[in-house]
C-alpha cells in the first residue's frame, strides 16, 4: 500500500500543496548545476535512451497538435522557424500540411543527419542550421519569421543563455508558440513561466492550453504569443 492511500480523502486537498512545495524544494537541492557548455555537450550526444534522436520519430499526436495551432494563426506561405528541431518530426508534419518556408536550428549532428535521412523532401526545402541556438539566433534579421516555435526545448536553456528569449521576440514578426514543461527540475531542466518571460519583453499571450488533454504531454503548457503591434496582411 502506498503512503498516499493511508491519507483520508478530506485531507488530500490540504496536504497536496505542502507536498508539492516540499518536493520541488528537495529536487532543486539534489539537482547539481552544470555549465552551459556541459549542457550543450549532453544535447550534442545524449547518453540516455529517452533523449536519443531516434526517440523523437514517435509521438505524432504532438506534431499534429502543433500543425493545428500553426494553421490557426498563419497562412501556408508563412516563414516558420523551429528552435531545437531535432530529427525534424514537427517540420515534416508542417511540410506535409503545405508549409514550405521552413527553418530549424538543432545542436545535434546525429539528429540533423537522421532528419535528412527520414525526411529528405522536407530537408531539401528547409534551411537547417546545425549549431547551438546561442550561436545562430543573433544572425537572424529583425522580424525575419512570421512564427517561431519550440517544443520541449526552452526548458533546457541554461540560465546563462536566457538572453535568447529577447532574441526570439526580436526575430518574430507575428507569433511565438512555446510548448514547454514549466515545472520539472533537474540539472538540464529549468523552471520558468513563459507567460511572464515573454510578456516582460513585449509579447502578448493570446492563448494558453493544458497539453495533458490534447497531446499526451503531462505538465506541459502550450502558449501562443503575439506582437501587440502586429497585424497580419
Amino acid at each position: 500500500m502506498r503512503l498516499v492511500d493511508t491519507v483520508p480523502d478530506f485531507l488530500k486537498p490540504i496536504l497536496r500543496p505542502i507536498y508539492y512545495a516540499t518536493y520541488w524544494k528537495y529536487k532543486k537541492m539534489i539537482c547539481h548545476p552544470r555549465s552551459c557548455s556541459e549542457l550543450h555537450q549532453y544535447w550534442r550526444q545524449p547518453c540516455d535512451g529517452y533523449n536519443l534522436p531516434e526517440h523523437f520519430l514517435k509521438q505524432k499526436e504532438r506534431s499534429l497538435f502543433l500543425v493545428k495551432k500553426v494553421k490557426e494563426y498563419v497562412p501556408l506561405n508563412a516563414k516558420i522557424l523551429e528552435i531545437g528541431c531535432n530529427i525534424g518530426r514537427n517540420l515534416s508534419f508542417l511540410f506535409r500540411a503545405g508549409f514550405e518556408n521552413l527553418a530549424g536550428v538543432e545542436i545535434s549532428e546525429k539528429a540533423v543527419k537522421l532528419l535528412k535521412q527520414y525526411h529528405p523532401k522536407m530537408a531539401y526545402h528547409a534551411k537547417i542550421y546545425n549549431m547551438p541556438i546561442e550561436e545562430k539566433i543573433r544572425a537572424f534579421r529583425d522580424c525575419e519569421f512570421d512564427i517561431v516555435f519550440t517544443m520541449a526545448v526552452l526548458e533546457h536553456i541554461h540560465t546563462d543563455s536566457k538572453w535568447i528569449f529577447s532574441e526570439m521576440a526580436r526575430i518574430t514578426k507575428g507569433f511565438l508558440i512555446t510548448i514547454e514543461d514549466e515545472h520539472n527540475v533537474s540539472w538540464r531542466h529549468f523552471t520558468r513561466n513563459y507567460k511572464k518571460v515573454f510578456e516582460s519583453i513585449g509579447m502578448k499571450q493570446i492563448e494558453e492550453i493544458n497539453c495533458r488533454e490534447v497531446c499526451k504531454l503531462c505538465n506541459y503548457v502550450a502558449r501562443v504569443f503575439k506582437r501587440e503591434s502586429f497585424f497580419y496582411m
